[in-house]
């Protein structure tokens, strides 16, 4: 089967602001969108019921569906299975055995996400309703990465204060001295661009 490269064919309804094709009656089996919403159910336009409210139309791409699929994989589901397994208190409760299979569940979830992100995109392209949601998901996206951020900060701060580690903290003294320097190094240029010197004991023998 050949894929249709005519603009009438591929978007006959024009395109968004991402450039995709809109699909305000679906996909054909091809993938490109319907000419109009025969064998619609009752209640739509075209069927002799209500006028039906005005179709969402796809605002990203597939690409980009499945890069936010996976981040709320990663967010809501890995990261949170990761981070509780190797709490202390939840593993005197269920034991080691559990913790440890919970860490498991974050690496089986995190394999087999970009195959089930796949399939739920194949699935939207002839049922555009079942990825919908992900249009409000989009508004909200900022904030969701900003969740993000915080969570895997907060699993650093608790993996770090049950389990120091002797090379991080060192890591640490090693940069606030180069803060220090790098503070230093900024302040004697900028004395030497306005011709200000930086000896001070040459300056008090002046004075």
């Amino acid at each position: 089967m050949t894929t249709p490269t005519d603009e009438k064919t591929v978007a006959p309804h024009g395109r968004d602001t991402d450039g995709s094709p809109l699909a305000p009656y679906g996909l054909k089996l091809d993938g490109t969108p319907k000419l109009s919403n025969r064998g619609a159910k009752p209640g739509q336009r075209g069927n002799g019921g209500k006028t039906a409210k005005k179709p969402v139309t796809r605002s990203t791409t597939d690409a980009k569906r499945r890069e936010m699929l996976l981040g709320l994989s990663d967010m809501l589901i890995v990261t949170p299975l990761a981070g509780i397994s190797s709490s202390p208190i939840l593993g005197k409760k269920i034991g080691p055995k559990q913790t440890d299979a919970l860490a498991g569940d974050a690496v089986i979830v995190s394999h087999f996400a970009p195959a089930l992100a796949d399939s739920l995109i194949v699935l939207a392209q002839t049922k555009p309703g079942a990825l919908a949601w992900m249009d409000t998901v989009e508004e909200k996206a900022p904030y969701l990465m900003l969740a993000q951020v915080g969570m895997e900060m907060a699993k650093a701060f608790i993996g770090n204060h049950l389990n120091p580690d002797r090379q991080l903290a060192d890591a640490g003294r090693t940069l606030a001295r180069m803060k220090v320097a790098q503070m230093t190094a900024d302040i004697e240029a900028e004395a030497e661009a306005m011709g200000v010197s930086t000896d001070l004991s040459a300056a008090s023998q002046a004075a």
